[in-house]
């Protein structure tokens, strides 16, 4: 009879540390489900929220005109020489801060413009917009910032169809 109290010890430390594990797991899978909830509410991209207002055929002209702007940007090649050099500064035997701080900048102008053209297309395709098309739009964009509809990546469309220019 004493033989069997040793086995039964060691079953149930092998059984407690399961349970520490499982309950471990538990609540880290409830804490990545409370940081996505808590997350979904805070403000986002306003650029984001602008574009994702847009009715889906403007939506999808702009992301036309969009890839167009990447494509071209990649042409260029100047983001490819800013991330050369980028890699160039840190493999350096000496670190030159400078020349580090100058490639950043190149590859923070490089984004600026191509930011630039975005926002460019935008306005001026909200400019063309008739005063009821823009009211419709601004509800439009008030309710995507509140909700960040953009994340949905559900297969319904909540987005309201804005009147035509």
């Amino acid at each position: 009879m004493e033989t069997d109290k040793p086995a039964r010890k060691q079953r149930f430390s092998w059984l407690k540390a399961a349970l520490v594990v499982s309950v471990l797991l538990n609540l880290a899978g409830f804490a990545m489900l409370g940081a996505i909830a808590t997350r979904a509410g805070e403000p986002g991209s306003v650029l984001r929220a602008a574009i994702s207002a847009l009715p889906n055929e403007t939506r999808r002209a702009l992301r036309s005109d969009t890839r167009a702007i990447w494509r071209d940007a990649r042409l260029r090649g100047t983001g490819m020489s800013s991330q050369r050099n980028i890699i160039a500064a840190l493999r350096a035997e000496e670190f030159d801060e400078a020349l580090f701080a100058d490639a950043l900048t190149q590859a923070q102008a490089h984004l600026v413009q191509i930011s630039t053209q975005m926002h460019q297309l935008l306005i001026a395709e909200v400019s063309t917009m008739s005063p009821a098309a823009r009211q419709a739009y601004a509800d439009a964009l008030e309710e995507a910032l509140k909700q960040r509809r953009w994340r949905d990546r559900g297969s319904g469309n909540r987005r309201p169809e804005l009147p035509s220019r």
